[in-house]
């Protein structure tokens, strides 16, 4: 059985999905963001047997098109998808109905989802990559991760988890790079050993200082919200400083992705009352975008043209 896996290029929770599955699995491999995955479907190898979609959740607004083109597959390919976004019951019903395998627990980051589905296949080391999603993705309490780290030493897995997720914010444009990683990790490297993540870490460590200290007088804030354009393809992250820096329940960043598309990030505290994830996927539906995500970080695709009315929505259900 060929098997070909599909996973998140952004962060690592993405990357170390990959390199779990590609170390279990064998086969190839393709890193891709939420916009670009219906294009990878038509790039399966014509020889793979099987399909493992890694931290790409499909929202409402895609699951049509999702559905299109993953039924001429099907025949052909058995589909396992792992995921920890947000998913409705009937588009779980509606995939397992499809005949997919469907891996879905929103308490536990996609990577764990992803080392628990291939645990026989997979060595020992092979957790560490489990826990460094697990860290960069906030959920190292859960309940599978928390008992995880009692049998490590916790300052040495938040160290590689940070060198991992700052490298990667660092290349995050760099897609041979981040394969590059896929691959290493996969062979259970560990992130302090692989050619150029230090270096890029601390790049990016220097980066966020900078960002952290221009944010104040770029950013606009908008009732309970912040928002923010970068250039940075961590828009995540600069989400993330825009909280600190003015106090406020929802921090936005937004970056082009074409002449006409605003890539959008959100991060929020522990005041927000709403689920970020499906709050801004019935939003983006009725602009035209595609977004959903998690309870207190999401993000998504928008018209330029639709982002005040998109932020304006957004404030008013804070």
């Amino acid at each position: 059985m060929s098997s070909h896996c599909i996973s998140h290029i952004k962060d690592a929770d993405g990357i170390c999905s990959a390199a779990l599955a590609f170390a279990a699995k064998g086969g190839t491999f393709a890193l891709t963001d939420y916009d670009e995955l219906m294009d990878e479907f038509d790039k399966i190898p014509a020889g793979s047997t099987e399909l493992v979609l890694c931290d790409l959740g499909t929202d409402s607004s895609r699951f049509q098109k999702f559905r299109a083109k993953m039924a001429p597959l099907l025949p052909r390919l058995k589909v396992t998808y792992i995921d920890h976004h947000h998913l409705s019951p009937e588009t779980r019903t509606a995939l397992e109905e499809m005949g997919i395998r469907v891996v879905h627990d929103t308490t536990e980051c996609a990577s764990m989802l992803t080392y628990r589905t291939f645990k026989d296949l997979l060595p020992p080391r092979a957790s560490y990559l489990a826990m460094f999603g697990a860290v960069t993705d906030y959920m190292d309490a859960s309940p599978l991760a928390g008992k995880m780290m009692e049998r490590f030493d916790r300052q040495f897995v938040l160290l590689e988890s940070t060198l991992l997720s700052y490298a990667i914010s660092n290349q995050g444009r760099n897609a041979q790079y981040l394969g590059s990683l896929v691959v290493a990790l996969s062979r259970m490297e560990l992130p302090h050993t692989i050619e150029g993540v230090g270096a890029y870490a601390l790049d990016q460590a220097e980066t966020m200082r900078r960002l952290e200290a221009e944010v104040g007088g770029k950013a606009t804030v908008m009732g309970r919200l912040a928002y923010m354009e970068t250039d940075q393809s961590s828009t995540g992250n600069v989400a993330k400083l825009l909280l600190g820096a003015f106090d406020v329940q929802v921090g936005v960043s937004y970056r082009a992705k074409t002449e006409e598309k605003a890539e959008v990030s959100l991060r929020c505290t522990s005041e927000c009352r709403v689920h970020l994830g499906q709050t801004i996927s019935e939003i983006a539906a009725r602009y035209g975008g595609n977004a959903g995500g998690h309870a207190k970080a999401a993000g998504g695709t928008l018209p330029k043209s639709a982002l005040l009315p998109f932020l304006r929505e957004l404030e008013a259900r804070l």
